[in-house]
C-alpha cells in the first residue's frame, strides 16, 4: 500500500482529515497541509505502522523501503 492520505484513510475507515488528525494526535491544519496522493512525511508512516500494525505493519514497510532504495 502506498501511504498516502487518501490511503491510509480509506485503510482506516476515515472519511475526514479531522479524523485522521486525531488518529495521529495532530492537528486538522498539519494534515491538511499533506497532499492526499503523495507519500505521508516518514515519521508519520512509522507511526501509523506502530498504532496499527494489523493494517500497516511488515509487509508495508518492506514495500515502502524497496522503492525508496
Amino acid at each position: 500500500m502506498d501511504m498516502t492520505k487518501q490511503a491510509v484513510k480509506s485503510a482506516l475507515g476515515l472519511l475526514k482529515d479531522t479524523e485522521l488528525a486525531q488518529f495521529f494526535g495532530t492537528s486538522k491544519q498539519a494534515v491538511g497541509q499533506w497532499p492526499d496522493n503523495e507519500p505521508l512525511p516518514q515519521g508519520r508512516q512509522w507511526q501509523a505502522r506502530a498504532l496499527r500494525p494489523d493494517v500497516f505493519g511488515q509487509e508495508t514497510a518492506r514495500r515502502t523501503r524497496k522503492r525508496g532504495s
